[in-house]
């Protein structure tokens, strides 16, 4: 039977299968010959999974940079810059931050809430929200009252607040129906505002690359700019990519994050993937990414590198008609 890409109406065909996130799950890997987006199947979320994520202490591989930004955000002088410096995501945000029009920010997805609060030592009014009632404890334990624990489809139909920018860093690539919820942001914009969107970049590994992400269900989409900037056009939105030249120049990409080719967790939700000693000790002791910082940023003062492309895409949406609401 013919599926359709749910972004363009495309036909989606296999590309191959990989191994679930938790064992002893496998998915197909569909992939769009029309916006070269790819997408899991089964597309569904399972909670369960990132329950064994969170209980892993200071996180398991490429989620601990999360616990170490949020343990290191109130030691700096300045957390904008810290987060700028360490991630290409939040540079591309705050690049995408110069159009806008006001200070007031709603971050989806915030998560442990560490961009929220550095936005907020930014001068801007920013508030997040997470389906994740746990992590919204933690944020405002460290940070504040500034966290809502709600999905943003119901935060969008009970609030009359409007928002000059809505941030979502790293979140589509994890939801059934982006699409629904990128339309949803967008109802949460003031007259003039962005949405701003970043996930990783399909495009910077080119067409026929395999599956280069995090495994389903964790990821469950794969896009490419042809698909986001496919996104845009279909909700009525004037589309742009920011670019990299400027952060490749600083910052050269030294390794490109290859998806697995075996489970994280076994099927009780032990942690069963193994790295070598020295990358495993430099995780453990929050030093890996630190360290990963120090030689790009060494390798940035004899790079010539000019690309406008990194792994990770930033989008910035601004309707072009009624979406936007009046404040």
């Amino acid at each position: 039977m013919t599926q359709t890409c749910e972004i363009c109406g495309g036909v989606l065909e296999a590309h191959g299968v990989v191994p679930g996130y938790q064992a002893p799950s496998a998915y197909t890997i569909l992939r769009c010959e029309t916006c070269n987006a790819m997408v899991a199947n089964p597309k569904s979320v399972n909670p369960a999974v990132y329950d064994a994520i969170y209980s892993v202490p200071g996180g398991p591989p490429g989620y601990d940079r999360n616990f170490q930004y949020a343990r290191a955000i109130t030691r700096v002088r300045d957390p904008m810059r810290y987060l700028t410096s360490r991630q290409d995501a939040f540079w591309g945000v705050e690049r995408a931050l110069e159009g806008c029009p006001g200070k007031r920010i709603l971050e989806v997805g915030c998560g442990l809430g560490y961009l929220t609060y550095a936005l907020r030592q930014s001068g801007y009014e920013a508030i997040g929200i997470d389906l994740s009632q746990d992590a919204v404890e933690k944020a405002k334990a460290a940070y504040g009252d500034f966290y809502i624990a709600e999905p943003i489809e119901e935060y969008a139909l009970r609030s009359e607040a409007r928002f000059d920018a809505v941030i979502l860093v790293e979140v589509i690539e994890h939801l059934e129906f982006p699409m629904t919820v990128i339309e949803k942001a967008l109802d949460l914009l003031a007259p003039g505002g962005s949405l701003i969107v970043t996930t990783p970049n399909r495009s910077y590994y080119g067409r026929d690359a395999a599956w280069t992400t995090d495994l389903p269900p964790v990821h469950l989409w794969w896009l490419s700019e042809e698909a986001v900037m496919t996104m845009g056009k279909r909700l009525g939105c004037h589309t742009q990519l920011v670019d990299f030249a400027e952060y490749n120049a600083r910052f050269p990409v030294l390794y490109v994050y290859k998806s697995p080719t075996e489970s994280m967790f076994d099927e009780a939700g032990k942690l069963v993937r193994r790295e070598i000693l020295p990358i495993a000790l430099a995780r453990r002791l929050g030093i890996l990414q630190e360290s990963y910082w120090m030689a790009s940023r060494a390798a940035g003062l004899f790079s010539r590198r000019r690309s406008a492309r990194r792994p990770t895409l930033v989008a910035a949406f601004r309707p072009t008609f009624s979406q936007a609401r009046a404040s």
